[in-house]
């Protein structure tokens, strides 16, 4: 379904976490709105309902981390004119541009406070689930699993931007954080709480009291919803290097993940949905050859890089009729994934979980893992009009997994910057006359 458009109480913890500190979910002085402790304490399902959505709006919102993080990457240009910070600031070409030690960096929000901010919608929703006399512990359960595995996604992205600077996992109590975890040490709360989430989902019957959006579709009942925590289990597995864990992972996901050629298999997964006002539309459709200098393009260095007839080139972009070009930096190629303002934006697919199951066999290196390999970026590369790629070594293989990697998750959420990163390859990005980000201070509000 699409997005409630009724008075939500969403609309009242939008305005309450973002109106102080962003984990303050102060109260709101107006009597058109419920408070929240309104349904902190015997929520109807009506209003439990509320929560959900309330949730899957702030979940649909961390896609603002697009942007900076597959700038990072050099995955595209921030070609936006209505500021010059975007190119000075998140290419570094800057002379006072410092990611790493500025707690005020430009443009930084929806890395930190914007998953934050779903995160806090999860908790409200647990508590409120947990203190409502209006569901059965079985329903009770569902709603835990989902909140806590859409926790997980969220948390992984601040862990991920800050980095070393580690984070903050217990955000429950907003008189009383918890202390900043390191990146090993948040990473696996992370995974604990999937793990959580996994076992409340498989106690939570054969069906949901609730309704998720259409971009949930594949994932509309408990045991479905078991195979995306899995799915983005692997995604935290392969952060940890823990490749063991991410094979079962991947096969713990099936039937989401399907080891099968097809554009239709590679695709499946989970979207956020856009729709026409009073919802949003798409933030990353613009209209093609557009004359507004006010969009990301593709890092030229996409193309240059590609292997001839390569399908993911012209179904990720186009070449506009004229180069776009602001503050030094120049391309042709424009965005070319979406028809129109409703389209929605994939948050996990299929695709990545074929390649964590190639990436994680590479690693473990155990008896035929480094042929499943191969198969396994065959199923990507034949999908996509290339032939076999072929290697014993381990090395090689590992190599060209990240290229897939690079083409298969183009402008997803920032993954190129997180793989070399991980792989220690920051210094093969292209500088563009700036520099190469390792993370991103520590917000001013946290110090």
């Amino acid at each position: 379904m699409k997005y409630l458009n009724k008075l939500l109480l969403i609309v009242l913890l939008s305005a309450g976490i973002s109106a102080c500190d962003f984990l303050d979910p102060n109260e709101i002085s107006d009597p058109n709105n419920p408070s929240i402790e309104g349904v902190l304490s015997d929520a109807s399902k009506a209003q439990l309902q509320n929560l959900v959505t309330g949730l899957t709006e702030r979940h649909r919102a961390t896609t603002g981390a697009n942007n900076i993080m597959s700038t990072f990457g050099r995955e595209i240009y921030p070609l936006f004119a209505s500021d010059p910070r975007f190119v000075n600031q998140w290419v570094g070409v800057g002379a006072d541009a410092n990611a790493e030690e500025d707690p005020t960096f430009f443009g930084s929000g929806g890395t930190y406070t914007t998953p934050y901010q779903a995160i806090r919608q999860g908790n409200v929703l647990i508590q409120s689930a947990n203190n409502s006399n209006a569901i059965t512990d079985q329903e009770r359960n569902g709603y835990l699993g989902v909140a806590k595995t859409l926790q997980a996604y969220s948390y992984l992205i601040p862990l991920n931007v800050q980095y070393t600077n580690g984070i903050r996992i217990d955000v429950d109590n907003v008189g009383d954080l918890g202390p900043f975890l390191d990146y090993d040490a948040a990473l696996q709360e992370i995974r604990n709480l999937l793990d959580e989430a996994q076992t409340d989902l498989n106690a939570a019957g054969s069906s949901f009291s609730f309704v998720l959006t259409d971009g949930f579709d594949e994932f509309s009942t408990p045991a479905d919803f078991v195979n995306l925590n899995r799915a983005i289990a692997a995604r935290a597995a392969i952060y940890a290097e823990d490749w063991d864990a991410a094979v079962t992972a991947v096969e713990d996901a099936a039937p989401f993940f399907e080891l099968a050629t097809g554009a239709d298999v590679m695709n499946k997964g989970g979207y956020h949905v856009y729709g026409d006002p009073p919802d949003i539309f798409n933030p990353f459709y613009y209209v093609p050859n557009t004359t507004s200098v006010q969009l990301p393009m593709a890092h030229p260095s996409l193309v240059d890089d590609a292997e001839a007839g390569d399908m993911r080139i012209d179904n990720k972009i186009f070449v506009r009729s004229d180069t776009l070009t602001l503050q030094g930096l120049g391309s042709p190629y424009q965005d070319n994934r979406f028809s129109g303002t409703g389209d929605s934006f994939p948050f996990f697919r299929n695709e990545e979980l074929v390649l964590i199951y190639a990436e994680a066999l590479a690693q473990r290196n155990q008896g035929t893992d480094l042929v499943d390999a191969v198969d396994a970026i065959n199923v990507v590369r034949n999908t996509w009009g290339l032939g076999d790629y072929a290697s014993l070594s381990q090395s090689d293989i590992i190599d060209q997994i990240l290229f897939e990697r690079r083409y298969s998750l183009w402008f997803e959420g920032g993954h190129r910057w997180i793989d070399a990163r991980r792989y220690d390859r920051l210094g093969d990005l292209p500088l563009d006359g700036g520099q190469i980000y390792e993370y991103i201070a520590r917000p001013q509000s946290e110090l």
